[in-house]
């Protein structure tokens, strides 16, 4: 019944649910960032047809998880947001919502609302709906389209040029939301990472790209540890940060350098299968599988030294997909692991505050919404 650690688990295996949302502190999104309405109205289908030439770049290629509904990347047997098996679903099509945020667009099946943190003209920050921890942004660029990070060693100096524009862009609205938040930070946060600086407190967060990604839009994942307890055992069975789609900012900011002070580009590369090109990029010097190790390593470092999880705000405990009194023991009867860690995505993300009447996330639209065109591509 005890036993629980910092991270949300125990010896054994077991996760913390169920939290006491009363008891997390959240950040609302301002009024100030974004706003109320949208550029364009009558859906995401009406805005292509009204502009075909950016068809190409309007949809994903994806497998939608039948368990939880996360279109997740077309390579992946494991949804990475739930676990569930995916092997044997079929390729499908879906909207590219960063498109839609960038367009000023009202809605596809749901609102098209972000949880905005920052904008500028040139850049989108937001909370991630599927956040992995209590403070995971994405950073969006929105003035080029680049499908995926092979796009930027078409032209390598450009490339890296908007990846320090994305990174400063998530850090900024970071420092600015969630760590400028006291409450926030005691809460989230152990009394080690209380007590570090800003920019000590920055080499902990974990920033990457996903190749293949679910949305065709170039994005930075930007998330301060500690991950919630049921991503900790997502992660812990391999179904997050998965080794050749996980692709960590420095191993992929090298790679550009390398190409940079060679003279060289990889022209070929947005068509290249994901071997491939990290065959490509290793000729260059530059070694995957010890960036992928070594970015796992820091980030269950990481973990363990900001997590400050506590067993008294959660009310079950999760194991093996059965959900047990926290305080007894005692397997419950019509709870399910799913619901629980439905209602503590609700409890405990940033995404969408302050949430509605309704219970529901909360959102603004771009300010900066682009002219319908197809949008450039990268150099």
């Amino acid at each position: 019944q005890s036993g629980f650690g910092p991270e949300g688990d125990r010896k054994d295996g077991a996760l913390l649910g169920g939290a006491d949302a009363a008891r997390f502190p959240s950040v609302d999104i301002t009024d100030s960032c974004g706003q109320e309405t949208p550029k364009f109205s009558g859906g995401f289908d009406a805005f292509v047809a009204a502009t075909p030439a950016i068809e190409p770049q309007a949809y994903n290629t994806i497998k939608k998880c039948p368990s939880c509904g996360k279109p997740c990347a077309v390579t992946m047997n494991t949804c990475n947001a739930c676990a569930a098996d995916l092997s044997e679903v079929a390729v499908s099509k879906s909207p590219n919502l960063f498109i839609g945020f960038i367009f000023g667009v009202d809605k596809t099946s749901f609102p098209l609302r972000i949880s905005l943190r920052a904008e500028t003209p040139t850049m989108l920050v937001f909370d991630d709906p599927l956040a992995i921890t209590r403070a995971h942004l994405l950073a969006v660029p929105t003035d080029v389209y680049c499908p995926d990070l092979r796009s930027l060693f078409v032209a390598p100096a450009a490339g890296l040029e908007l990846l320090r524009q994305m990174d400063e862009a998530a850090w900024a609205a970071l420092a600015a939301s969630h760590l400028a938040s006291e409450p926030w930070r005691r809460k989230a946060l152990s009394e080690a990472g209380i007590a570090m600086a800003p920019d000590e407190l920055r080499r902990h967060v974990v920033r990457a790209f996903n190749l293949p990604p679910s949305q065709y839009q170039l994005h930075l994942q930007y998330m301060l540890p500690p991950m919630l307890p049921s991503h900790l055992g997502v992660f812990r069975k391999g179904a997050h940060f998965a080794k050749f789609r996980h692709f960590p900012f420095c191993y992929v900011v090298s790679a550009l350098e390398a190409f940079i002070a060679a003279g060289a580009a990889l022209p070929e590369a947005p068509q290249m299968a994901t071997d491939d090109f990290v065959k490509a990029l290793a000729e260059r010097g530059v070694d995957y599988e010890k960036a992928h190790a070594d970015d796992l390593a820091q980030l269950a470092e990481s973990n363990a030294l900001l997590a400050n999880f506590c067993a008294e705000d959660f009310k079950y405990a999760i194991a093996e997909g059965q959900v047990y009194d926290r305080t007894n023991g005692s397997a419950t009867d019509g709870t399910s692991a799913k619901e629980v860690e439905a209602a503590d995505k609700l409890a405990l993300q940033g995404y969408g505050r302050p949430y509605g009447e309704d219970g529901k996330p909360g959102g603004r639209y771009y300010a900066y919404a682009r002219e319908p065109a197809a949008l450039p591509t990268l150099g």
